[in-house]
């Protein structure tokens, strides 16, 4: 494995923090009943599929992985997550008790 190659581990965490707020609005918007624990696991999923799948099938190449599509979805995971916040006054979910507890 070369050292270049670890690049994927920020955007896995990045990607995973920002589909989480992502899937949280989702289920605010629909009123699903999930625990924050399957959100997630589901999130987490999601990133590494998102990132191995075409990694995998060389529709990417590690050198179009930079820095800039990491800051947009850092930025990504503040604004849905503002978004979520301001959701949560109007749309409550048991979920947000559970998150409360944490």
């Amino acid at each position: 494995m070369k050292l270049h190659s670890l690049i994927v581990v920020p955007y896995y965490f990045f990607l995973a923090l920002s589909l989480l707020p992502l899937l949280v609005l989702v289920c605010r918007l629909l009123r699903l009943k999930v625990s924050i624990g399957a959100l997630v696991g589901v999130a987490i999923g999601m990133s590494v599929a998102a990132i191995a799948i075409p990694l995998i099938a060389d529709w990417v190449d590690l050198a179009r992985l930079s820095g800039r599509p990491m800051l947009l979805l850092g930025l990504l995971s503040f604004v849905l997550a503002a978004l979520d916040a301001a959701l949560a006054r109007v749309l409550p979910l048991p979920l947000d008790t559970e998150l409360s507890e944490l």
